[in-house]
């Protein structure tokens, strides 16, 4: 049976691209356009919190997971880049206390997912694991690669599995399930499944804010590339479409102008680097940006699609960290500004690793290392997202 093929990306540089960004003008900080979070909203999210314990077995052939180091369970341990995280502190929380390659002190986003579509042993697997095996009952697939983008110059910084290849991966396990248990067979199942799209957050901070700007053509404005990436995420899904797609849940970005890395090194003066550790408004009001224009694209697609059964849904990661940062006792989070692993300030990947000193209340804190949400955090925001997941798959 053929193997699924390794990421050929042959540019590999350090994890610390993220840690060189270009200077950010702060003097023009754009206001963020989220609204403040209001009572009536909180109460809505514990609302969805205990409706997720309520309807947890909804029926779903297979789960499929596609996008960055917030979805992916482990297929970077088998390729060659320096974007990995099997190794502890990562997974101290996880089944049995293992570091899986989850970018996490244990479970992800797309493991509370799984749970709530209601997938034997609440989890999914890498495609690339060496013993990945086709499996014809209720398959739950990542095909996940920490540090890619849509934009291919985003996954060469770091080596890592660029969109389009997850996508023909996904064009591979489907043949390779075809001979299993026939193109029908493989058919239905596809048709359906549920699909996970999260992606597209490392464009922006690795790339046009990052080492990678270097690489884009010149006078390229903000605007235009969240634009250019807007692209690639319609042309990923209607890949995904193409090859039988039709219950898709499509994530904007989250709030990485709070991400602790983020407010340490985008801080235009040490005061807020080192203490005050204000969120970069500039950033979270490009992240809002686009994130609007996902929404529209998405409600497009859907009406322009809605004739061959499909259901395309926006799954905001961005608002229920909002929400946290402006009310983090209502969730039971008491720290949002640095992360549990280490100083909290710059650490992650490598940098997070068994000689870092570690929180002993992860539980309380919204980020794991410096990019990343604990568990807590991901199950925070799979609840804030019941009824998108309750659209796709009704």
């Amino acid at each position: 049976m053929p193997q699924p093929r390794r990421s050929r990306n042959k540019t590999c540089s350090a994890f610390s691209s993220l840690l060189s960004p270009p200077e950010v003008n702060m003097s023009s900080k754009i206001k963020s356009v989220v609204s403040i979070v209001t009572l009536l909203f909180i109460l809505s999210n514990l609302i969805s919190q205990n409706q997720a314990q309520q309807v947890s077995n909804h029926s779903i052939a297979a789960f499929y997971v596609f996008g960055d180091s917030y979805v992916d369970p482990g297929n970077n341990d088998y390729i060659l880049s320096i974007a990995k995280s099997n190794f502890p502190p990562y997974g101290i929380d996880f089944v049995n206390q293992i570091a899986t390659g989850r970018f996490s002190n244990g479970k992800l986003i797309a493991d509370f997912f799984a749970s709530f579509l209601g997938f034997q042993n609440n989890s999914y697997v890498p495609y690339l694991a060496p013993n990945f095996t086709i499996q014809s009952t209720k398959p739950a697939v990542g095909f996940a690669s920490a540090g890619t983008g849509f934009d291919n110059r985003t996954a060469a910084l770091l080596n890592v599995i660029p969109m389009s290849t997850q996508l023909e991966y996904f064009r591979e396990y489907k043949a390779r399930l075809a001979s299993s248990i026939g193109q029908e067979g493989a058919d239905n199942l596809t048709r359906n499944a549920v699909f996970f799209v999260n992606c597209a957050v490392n464009d922006f901070v690795n790339t046009f804010y990052g080492a990678g700007h270097i690489s884009l053509p010149a006078g390229t404005t903000i605007g235009q590339y969240e634009d250019f990436v807007l692209q690639q995420l319609q042309e990923f899904i209607q890949g995904l479409v193409g090859l039988g797609a039709r219950r898709i849940a499509v994530s904007g970005v989250p709030l990485f102008g709070c991400w602790p890395i983020v407010i340490t090194l985008y801080s235009s003066n040490l005061t807020n680097a080192l203490g005050t550790r204000a969120c970069n408004d500039t950033l979270n009001a490009v992240g809002n940006d686009y994130n609007m224009k996902v929404q529209a694209a998405l409600r497009t697609m859907q009406n322009s699609s809605g004739n061959i059964g499909l259901k395309l849904a926006y799954f905001d990661t961005y608002t229920p960290m909002v929400n946290i940062r402006r009310n983090p006792a209502v969730f039971g989070i008491d720290v949002t500004n640095r992360g549990c692993c280490g100083t909290g300030l710059l650490e992650l990947g490598p940098l997070c690793n068994s000689l870092s000193a570690l929180c002993a209340n992860r539980s309380e804190y919204e980020f794991f290392d410096s990019v990343h949400p604990t568990q807590t955090t991901a199950s925070i925001i799979l609840n804030a997202n019941i009824a998108a997941i309750n659209f796709i798959t009704s």
